[in-house]
Order: structure tokens, then sequence, then C-alpha cells
């Protein structure tokens, strides 16, 4: 009883939840993760982003890493009407991803600088999983209580907004592509000065332990592959 029409019977996938998103939000799926790991199919496990065979034609716009534009709050139209798709990929897998194949070319689209804040990449710039990358393409569309939703099953979702705070407003303010771009210039040139004067307090202080020492970034693993990122662009 109960195994008929209808029925469940033993074995039956579970159907994930309704998603609560107002954004409809696909992956592309390589299975090259761990999938009781990686975060890309934790989203689709609780219900949060839709699965997307190989060969699937997707109209919204696309995060890819040989992307030529970049994403900016010009794209909240598409993203609101058709959607959002990522992949599902590892960084060591990126060379058998089919980029150029997956959507339509005219709206795939790269991510400006951004810095990871999931426990494997932890303050590595670029190196975010495919959570953090959907989360900050709906973020930097203007569609922030999506993309606050898509993090919330993640214990890293509030410290990759806090991380991320002072960029996600610059580039949330440009009204297109050319203006992202403009504000990512003025991000990294603003970080690349932070770092030159934190090199030369430091020289000024040779006394000092390890103080003449050019240390890697805090969060620096040789693990460099996250579960389920997306490339950078």
């Amino acid at each position: 009883r109960g195994r008929g029409r209808g029925g469940r019977g033993r074995g039956a996938a579970a159907a994930a939840p309704p998603s609560p998103l107002a954004t409809r939000v696909c992956l592309w799926e390589f299975s090259q993760n761990d999938a009781r790991r990686d975060s890309g199919s934790k989203l689709v496990r609780q219900g949060l982003a839709r699965r997307l065979d190989a060969r699937a034609a997707f109209r919204g716009i696309v995060l890819a890493a040989d992307a030529a534009q970049i994403l900016s709050p010009a794209d909240a139209p598409a993203i609101a009407a058709r959607g959002l798709a990522g992949v599902n990929c590892s960084w060591r897998g990126l060379d058998a991803v089919p980029f150029a194949a997956l959507g339509r070319p005219e709206l795939r689209r790269r991510l400006p600088f951004l810095v990871a804040a999931n426990e494997v990449n932890y303050g590595k710039p670029l190196y975010l999983n495919t959570a953090e990358a959907l989360a900050a393409a709906l973020r930097i569309a203007g569609l922030t209580r999506d993309a606050e939703l898509l993090l919330a099953p993640f214990a890293s979702g509030g410290a990759f907004f806090a991380l991320n705070a002072d960029a996600f407003e610059a580039y949330a303010a440009a009204v297109d592509g050319d203006g992202v771009a403009a504000a990512e210039a003025r991000f990294l040139a603003d970080c690349e000065a932070a770092r030159a004067e934190a090199r030369a307090a430091r020289a000024a202080a040779p006394g000092e332990y390890l103080a003449d020492v050019d240390l890697p970034p805090a969060g620096e693993s040789d693990d460099e592959e996250a579960d389920g990122d997306l490339p950078p662009p």
C-alpha cells in the first residue's frame, strides 16, 4: 500500500522544498565535487537552486569564467525575468567545463573582485564557492533579500557579506558594467595602497619580530579547491 501510482515507495528520492527566492537560480552540474559537501549541491537540496543538465538551454544571466562583460546592476531586469545560472565545478576541473556552450554569449558575465569567506578559502581574493558567487551576483543586482536567503544555510554567509561590504556598496551603486569595472579598479588600487603602506610600516620598524618579512595574506592555504567553486574572473 502506498507504492502504487503517486506513492513514494522505498528508495524514492525526497522532493526538494519549494524555493523561498523570488529569483530563479540554476546550476549546471559537472559532478566534480563531493555532493555531500559542496555548496552548489547543498543549494539544490535546500530547494534554493535547480540543477540543469549540461546540455540544457538557459536564457537568463550566466556566471562564466571566460565572460567578456562584468556583471552589474544593469543585469537586474534579466535576472528578475529569466533567472541566474552558475556552474557547479571544481577549481581543478575547469578545463573540462564547456563554458562557451553554456547560455547565450551576450548574457554571460564575470564577477568583479570579491573575497571568499568559505572555510576552505577564507580571505582569498576571487576564490568564491558556488553559493557565494551566486549570492554575490544577486547582491550586485540589487536582489539583496534573495542573496541573503541563498547564503542563509551556510555558517559563513554573514561573514561573506561583511567581508565585502564596501565592495558590494560600490558595485551596487554603479549604473552599468563600465561603472562596476571603474569601481573595481578603484577598490583594487585602494587595496594595493593599503598593502604598500603596511609594508612601509614594517620596514620602518626593523627591530620588531618578523617586521621586515612580507608575510602571505591571512587564510592562505595550499588547497586552492573549495567545494563547488565557480572560477574567478
